[in-house]
């Protein structure tokens, strides 16, 4: 109808009412451009604020994996004790062997986190969300990001030489299987040499003090992160209140 009424005040050469035409088409591709570019804005403040939720639980989730470890390493502490004590001393002991051997169980145990990273992969994947982020949390968000690569690829490491450096390939330690041992689940290592022996092999001491630096790093590394994680979910929750916000 529109193009009809300009057509005909462009045959009667009415161009005041030709002007007046065009301000109307112009007026309303404005509009229609500015609506639609602020139905874009919302539903990338919906998708945002959908993003933090994700992330939000997954740092939850990291966190709680990260508490777990934590927990085995206080649950075998007095083994670390008593069988680095019973080894320095070259005192043979029931207790201090029994000890020890737990403690080598312990060093092959699961204490190498698999941290989920798929909702902060997504997050930092979508361009279109990057501008709707504060400043402050951008830079938590990038911090965050590397510390928990660095930590998965330094306790990677870690376990890796633990498990190869002292335990696989040592010819002091050996596996047992027996279905009468529920405490290792039918299984464990044992020294393969008498406890008198062990304790003034060269070989065995330097490997067992290499190994328990990665094992205590290990704990040392993790109660680091879950501080830096637990400060990341503090900067995740106030970003997630913000964008919320803004609905």
């Amino acid at each position: 109808m529109l193009l009809r009424r300009v057509t005909k005040h462009v045959k009667t050469q009415n161009w005041f009412a030709v002007g007046i035409d065009l301000v109307i088409v112009v007026v309303g591709v404005v509009i229609g451009i500015e609506v639609a570019n602020w139905n874009d804005v919302q539903n990338n403040k919906a998708g945002l604020a959908t993003s933090l939720e994700r992330l939000d639980k997954e740092v939850a989730q990291n966190i709680s994996i990260i508490e777990e470890v934590l927990v085995g390493f206080e649950d075998g502490r007095d083994d670390l004790n008593q069988g680095r004590e019973a080894l320095n001393d070259c005192a043979f002991s029931p207790d201090g062997e029994a000890a020890l051997e737990r403690l080598l169980f312990d060093f092959v145990d699961d204490v190498q986190p698999n941290f989920t990273t798929v909702a902060l992969d997504q997050l930092a994947s979508q361009a279109r969300y990057q501008d709707l982020l504060s400043p402050e949390f951008q830079e938590d968000f990038g911090f965050y990001a590397a510390r928990l690569k660095e930590e998965h690829e330094q306790l990677t490491s870690h376990y890796d030489k633990m498990w190869s450096h002292h335990v696989n390939f040592h010819p002091g330690v050996s596996a047992y299987f027996s279905a009468d041992t529920e405490e290792y689940e039918g299984w464990g290592f044992k020294l393969d040499k008498p406890f008198a022996e062990i304790c003034v092999d060269a070989s065995f001491r330097n490997r067992f003090i290499n190994t328990i630096g990665f094992y205590t790093s290990i704990n040392s590394r993790l109660s680091r992160f879950k501080i830096e994680a637990e400060q990341f979910q503090d900067s995740l929750d106030k970003e997630l209140a913000r964008a919320s916000g803004k609905f």
